[in-house]
């Protein structure tokens, strides 16, 4: 999430920067998305006065980049976020996959794991359940 407080048109040339960056360092860019003009959670302070010299912001333009590439073109994207005198704040990230939690190394956690587990023990109930009324059966005929 970026905090932006120029014009669109500059907006566009630093997403339009990250977006090579992240291709450039050979990761992929999922989405841009534009949040619009908010109000701040806070009044912001800038590096530097802007042309009519306000220094001190109570609304900003939110935008997210989902992309995924690796920790050296992460360091990229902070330092050309970070030069632009007109980002407000940033902040990175990571995103929520929900394969991450499948860890085999704590099964007690794992909601799949636990499900797939309760689901064998239960079809291990049944086939036993079904294999005693076939004995007794069995024995019944047998009697």
């Amino acid at each position: 999430m970026v905090v932006f407080f120029a014009a669109f048109a500059s907006l566009t040339n630093v997403t339009k920067t990250v977006a090579h960056k992240v291709v450039e360092g050979g990761g992929i860019v999922r989405s841009i998305q534009n949040h619009g003009i908010r109000v701040l959670p806070h009044r912001f302070k800038a590096r530097y006065p802007d042309m009519e010299g306000n220094r001190y912001y109570e609304k900003g333009r939110y935008f997210s980049i989902y992309y995924d590439a690796n920790p050296r073109v992460l360091k990229q994207v902070e330092n050309v976020l970070r030069m632009d005198e007109e980002i407000l704040r940033t902040n990175h990230l990571q995103a929520r996959n929900p394969l991450w939690y499948v860890n085999i190394a704590h099964e007690g956690r794992n909601p799949y794991i636990r499900k797939v587990k309760y689901l064998e023990k239960k079809e291990q109930e049944e086939e036993e359940e079904r294999l005693k009324k076939e004995e007794e059966k069995k024995n019944s005929e047998a009697s």
